[in-house]
């Protein structure tokens, strides 16, 4: 029976069994974190939960400046170039991200309470970051390198067995340490997990090292830097979209408003998870297939689109279940800042989309054109909202920016594609990904209308749940034929 099902597996494209079990590991990894939320959020106050995400956002924010973007989209242009270099091309591209890592460290230990002020978060919760700086690219790297190359056994265990481990022990370590009365929590359950995740990383930054062998060389560098330093910006501009929120409203109104905030905002992009792994899989095919005749390419990213989308919609109609069982009672005040966040992350999507296009043109300066214009806008909206109508607020400038960035975005390569390769309408349909759009934003607004009618929102789960059965199957279908 054994053989039967190893037999039937292999039968399977090899690719659709990588992209399977990234999304599943992925799925598993970060479903875990959701699984563990309402333990955190019964035993630690929404002050020690906010300061756990202060931290992941000046980490996200911060990580992205200190690798150059490297573990981006450029990443996987930079391994096709390098085909037979791979080893020694990873090996010197970790070498150039530690020693930047190195220089902030360094920079750090001249005024460490200057940059904490800055910050908000303690010298030893500093040092913890500093530490990710150094070894986190390595495992990003890796990873990016194993799925471009449907490398997946390895890499979806070792995700699995260190999301797990570090589950279970940031769970063990908090409920210690409030038996105890500690008054850090907050810091044990990050050091408690970071200690596996960076744990793993080291260890994939020795054997990179090892087995490069290369500390410097100027044509990858040269080449890696002409892709990333442009997508820096874009990358900065993404993380201020996605933080800017939680730390202005930490400086604004307090740690605890954050706690609030952020534990509902990560529930309303919890369907980000799915799209991030789709899109990875998708990346690679649409770089191999861009310049033949491949129709399949319109096909698959629509129904991605709309897999993504029905799952994101399903959140906002699912969300007052979701509050209730991962959080307390404090937490379903901020109910109704879900739907104008799905609307706004689902947009992430799109642009993703569309800046894969400008990836693969090496046109990766339109992109952080479009993103720091979204993240002006971010900022300077949620000091003039903020102040005068709360922390709720956040969650409509975010989604108007999104807004702004994919369409920025979807301009841009649209021009760009059109003088380069002919029109973009031989690889999207733009005209479909509009609607789309437009119809799924308008979905998850009417969440807003329907949260206090429940045999009402049951019909419209039901009715989502069989349209999203019903576009699983046609993206299988599609995933099959390619």
């Amino acid at each position: 029976m054994l053989n039967k099902i190893k037999a039937k597996i292999l039968v399977i494209p090899l690719e659709v069994r990588s992209a399977a079990v990234y999304l599943l590991s992925t799925l598993l990894s970060r479903g875990l974190a959701i699984i563990t939320t309402p333990i955190f959020t019964r035993i630690m106050s929404t002050d020690e939960v906010g300061k756990v995400n202060l931290f992941s956002s000046w980490y996200s924010m911060l990580s992205v400046v200190v690798t150059l973007s490297l573990t981006s989209g450029g990443f996987a242009i930079a391994l096709k170039e390098f085909e037979k270099e791979r080893d020694q091309y990873v090996s010197s591209i970790l070498s150039l991200t530690s020693m930047i890592a190195i220089a902030v460290s360094v920079v750090y230990s001249i005024a460490p309470q200057f940059w904490n002020d800055i910050t908000g978060l303690s010298t030893e919760l500093t040092i913890l970051m500093l530490v990710g700086f150094l070894v986190a690219p390595a495992r990003d790297f890796w990873l990016s390198w194993q799925r471009y190359e449907y490398k997946y056994r390895i890499p979806g265990f070792i995700t699995c067995v260190s999301a797990v481990v570090a589950s279970v022990l940031s769970v063990v370590v908090v409920l210690n340490m409030t038996k105890m009365g500690s008054s850090k929590i907050a810091e044990g359950r990050l050091f408690a997990n970071y200690s596996v995740v960076f744990g793993v990383a080291a260890i994939i930054w020795i054997y990179i090292l090892l087995k490069g062998k290369t500390i410097y060389n100027t044509r990858y560098w040269k080449f890696s830097l002409n892709l990333s330093l442009p997508l820096v910006g874009y990358s900065i501009a993404s993380q201020i979209l996605n933080t800017s929120d939680r730390l202005m409203i930490s400086k604004m109104i307090g740690n605890s408003a954050v706690g609030i905030y952020s534990t509902l905002y990560t529930v309303s992009s919890l369907s980000l998870m799915v799209w991030y792994a789709l899109n990875s899989s998708f990346a690679p095919y649409l770089y191999q297939n861009i310049g033949k005749e491949c129709h399949r390419i319109k096909e698959i990213s629509l129904s991605i689109l709309g897999l993504y989308g029905v799952m994101a919609v399903l959140l906002v109609f699912c969300a007052p279940e979701i509050v209730w069982i991962l959080a307390t009672e404090e937490y379903y005040e901020a109910i109704y800042i879900m739907p104008p966040i799905a609307a706004g992350v689902f947009l992430i999507s799109i642009a993703n989309l569309y800046s894969n296009i400008l990836v693969y043109l090496n046109k990766t300066k339109y992109i952080m054109f479009s993103s720091m214009v979204a993240a002006v806008l971010n900022i300077a909206l949620n000091a003039l909202v903020i102040p005068v109508l709360g922390y709720m607020a956040a969650a409509y400038t975010t989604m108007v920016s999104y807004i702004v960035m994919a369409m920025l975005l979807a301009l841009n390569a649209k021009k760009q594609f059109n003088i380069y390769n002919g029109s973009l309408e031989k690889v999207y349909s733009n005209q479909k990904i509009v609607i789309m759009s437009v119809t799924f934003i308008l979905i998850s607004m009417s969440g807003l209308l329907v949260y206090r009618y429940i045999i009402l929102r049951y019909l419209c789960i039901t009715f989502i749940f069989i349209l999203g059965i019903s576009l699983l199957k046609k993206y299988r279908h599609n995933i099959d034929a390619k």
